[in-house]
C-alpha cells in the first residue's frame, strides 16, 4: 500500500506491506428499500434516501408516513433509537383522538391467597437456543434444581419466553398447585414482567416471581468454561430458589396520575416537546428564563441544506412560526422569566414551585421534560475577548447577517476549530457550523479569502456534500496537530492581526494576517437557574 503522510516529508509517499486491508465503507440503500419508498410514494434523493426538511427531519414528502435512522441519511444506533421515539410521538398526534377506543382491559383470576403454604416452587430452565444451551448443561441445572428444597416442579425449555411456553407454565402452576415460580434464563431487564404477567394469569400474586440471569452471568461471561458455567448456573438457581421460598405477595395500588407536562427549557427542543405533548391533548406548562422564547435559534440566521433541498425558510421565519404556534395552543401554559427552584413528588404526581421575578408558585404535574440546552463556549484561547476581530462563530454569523455595508471591509478570515473543551471531545456541531458561515461569506463577498484551520473536520452524514461545497468554492484547509497549535499573535494599537500554522503539506510554517479570526468553540452546558434548590 502507497500513502502520504506527514512523516514522509513534503510530497513524500510511504509504501509498506500488509496481511490484512480492512476498507471502511459508507452506508447505501437497498434496491428493496428505495421500492419501498416508491411504494410509498414518498420522495427520495439521488441517493436513494429519504427526503426530509431541514426542521422536521421524520417527516417525509407525504404527510402521515414518518421516517427514523439510517433511510433518512448515514447514522449510528443512538441516534436512530432518539428519531424512532420522536416518529413515535409524531404517529401519537394523529392518534390521540382514537387514544384507548380499541384498547382491551386484560381480565385476570383471582389471586390465591398462599400465605402460610408450604413453598411448591416450580422452576424452568431455558436453552435459549444455543444462547445457553451451548455453553452449559441446562438439563443437568434443571436436574440439580429438583432436589433443592421447597421445589415441586423443574424443567427445561427450548424457549422459556416463547408463546407455546408461557401457556405451559400458566397451565403448570395451575395443575401441579405451585405457589411460586422461578426462571432461570436471560435478564429480568428485558422479560420479568412477560413472566410476572403469566403466574397472574395463572392466579399467583405477580411477585411471587423470582429469576436467574444465566445468559448475561453465566454463558456469555464463560462460554469457554462449560463445566464453571454449569456450576455457576446452579448457585444462582439455588439463589433464586431460596429467595423465592421466602417472597411474600404484595398488593399493588392503583394511584391518579396528572396528565399535565412541565418542559424546562424555551429553546427550539422545549416548544416542540411542548407542541408534541399538546397536540395530543395533553396540558403543558412551559418555563423559559429568558424574558422570550427561542433559545439558541434565536442566534441562528442560515442553515445546511442536509439532502441538498433547502427548507424554503429562514431559521427567524421557522422561530417566529413555532414561537406563534406555542403561544396561541390553549394548552400551553408559557412562563417566560421564571425559573425552577424546588421539585417533589413521584412519577405521575409532581409539584414544583418556580419564581418568576420575585413571585412564587407551584404547578402540578406528572411527567417533567429537561430541554434547558446548551451555550456556546467563551473563554481567553487564542485571544479571545482582547481584540474585537477575534469572534467566535455564532458572533461571525450575527455580523453575517448584520447590513452587508459591514462586509466590503472583511476580505480575509481565518476560522480555528476544536476550541477550548473541544480539545477534549468533538462538539460535532463546530465544523458543520465554520462551513456554513464559510460559504455563507462566499456568497456575499466572492473575492473573500478563507481560511480554515484544523484538527480533523467531522461533517457527519449528509454534510459532507457541504464540505465538499466549501473545498470547491475555494475554502482552504490547514491542518494543525494537536501538540502544534496555531499561534495568534495580538498587536498593539491597531496593527494586523497575525496568525501562525504549521502546514504539514508544505512543510513551512505560515504566518496568516486575516480581518477577522473566528473561532470555532463548543457546546457546553449553561449556568444553572440562580436559585437552584440545594437537593
Amino acid at each position: 500500500m502507497r500513502y502520504a503522510a506527514p512523516e514522509a516529508g513534503v510530497g513524500g509517499v510511504i509504501e509498506q506491506e500488509f496481511d490484512l486491508v480492512v476498507l471502511s465503507v459508507g452506508m447505501e440503500i437497498a434496491e428493496p428499500v428505495k421500492q419501498l419508498g416508491r411504494t410509498l410514494g414518498i420522495q427520495l434523493d439521488d441517493y436513494g434516501f429519504c427526503h426530509t426538511t431541514l426542521f422536521d427531519p421524520l417527516q417525509t414528502s407525504r404527510p402521515g408516513v414518518y421516517v427514523a435512522g439510517p433511510f433518512r441519511e448515514p447514522k449510528d444506533i443512538p441516534e436512530t433509537v432518539v428519531e424512532a421515539s420522536g416518529a413515535a410521538a409524531n404517529a401519537a398526534r394523529l392518534l390521540a383522538s382514537a387514544r384507548h377506543t380499541l384498547a382491551n382491559i386484560q381480565e385476570y383470576p383471582a389471586e390465591k391467597d398462599v400465605t402460610g403454604e408450604a413453598a411448591r416452587i416450580g422452576v424452568f430452565v431455558c436453552h435459549c437456543g444455543s444462547n445457553i444451551g451451548g455453553y452449559l448443561d441446562v438439563p443437568g441445572v434443571a436436574e440439580y434444581a429438583r432436589a433443592l428444597p421447597g421445589v415441586a416442579h423443574a424443567e427445561d425449555n427450548l424457549y422459556t419466553c416463547s408463546q407455546d411456553t408461557i401457556a405451559h407454565i400458566i397451565d403448570q402452576v395451575k395443575t401441579l398447585g405451585l405457589n411460586r415460580v422461578v426462571v432461570a434464563s436471560c435478564t429480568p431487564l428485558t422479560h420479568e414482567p412477560l413472566f410476572q404477567d403469566a403466574i397472574r394469569q395463572a392466579g399467583l400474586n405477580p411477585h411471587l416471581f423470582e429469576m436467574a440471569n444465566i445468559r448475561n452471568q453465566c454463558s456469555w461471561v464463560h462460554s469457554s468454561d462449560w463445566q464453571g458455567g454449569t456450576e455457576k448456573a446452579k448457585s444462582l438457581v439455588r439463589m433464586a430458589v431460596a429467595r423465592a421460598a421466602r417472597l411474600e405477595a404484595l398488593q399493588i395500588r392503583e394511584v391518579p396520575v396528572n396528565n399535565t407536562a412541565l418542559v424546562i427549557g424555551g429553546g427550539a427542543a422545549g416548544m416542540v416537546a411542548a407542541l408534541t405533548l399538546a397536540e395530543q391533548g395533553f396540558p403543558v406548562h412551559l418555563i423559559e428564563r429568558e424574558a422570550e422564547l427561542g433559545g439558541n435559534l434565536r442566534h441562528l440566521h442560515y442553515f445546511v441544506p442536509t439532502n441538498g433541498v433547502n427548507s424554503g425558510f429562514s431559521p427567524q421565519e421557522y422561530l417566529a412560526d413555532l414561537q406563534q404556534r406555542v403561544i396561541q395552543h390553549p394548552l400551553v401554559t408559557v412562563h417566560l422569566s421564571t425559573e425552577l427552584v424546588n421539585s417533589a413528588g413521584f412519577k405521575g404526581n409532581f409539584i414544583s414551585t418556580l419564581v418568576c421575578q420575585g413571585r412564587m408558585f407551584t404547578v402540578q404535574h406528572g411527567a417533567t421534560l429537561i430541554a434547558t440546552g446548551g451555550v456556546e463556549y467563551k473563554g481567553k484561547e487564542y485571544g479571545y475577548g482582547q481584540d474585537s476581530r477575534i469572534l467566535t462563530q455564532l458572533e461571525f454569523e450575527a455580523r453575517l447577517a448584520a447590513p452587508q455595508a459591514a462586509l466590503q471591509e472583511t476580505n480575509s478570515v481565518v476560522m480555528i476549530q476544536c476550541v477550548g473543551p473541544a480539545e477534549k471531545y468533538c462538539s460535532r456541531l463546530c465544523c458543520t457550523t465554520a462551513l456554513k458561515n464559510a460559504l455563507k461569506l462566499k456568497e456575499l463577498n466572492p473575492h473573500s479569502d478563507i481560511s480554515i484551520i484544523y484538527r480533523d473536520i467531522r461533517t457527519y452524514g449528509f454534510k459532507e456534500r457541504v464540505y465538499t461545497q466549501a473545498r470547491r468554492a475555494g475554502v482552504r484547509f490547514i491542518h494543525y496537530d494537536f501538540d502544534r497549535k496555531p499561534q495568534v499573535m495580538l498587536p498593539e494599537g491597531e496593527g494586523a492581526l497575525a496568525i501562525r500554522v504549521w502546514d504539514h503539506s508544505l512543510g513551512r510554517e505560515l504566518e496568516l494576517h486575516p480581518d477577522l479570526l473566528v473561532l470555532s468553540t463548543p457546546m457546553v452546558p449553561p449556568n444553572g437557574p440562580k436559585s437552584w434548590p440545594a437537593a
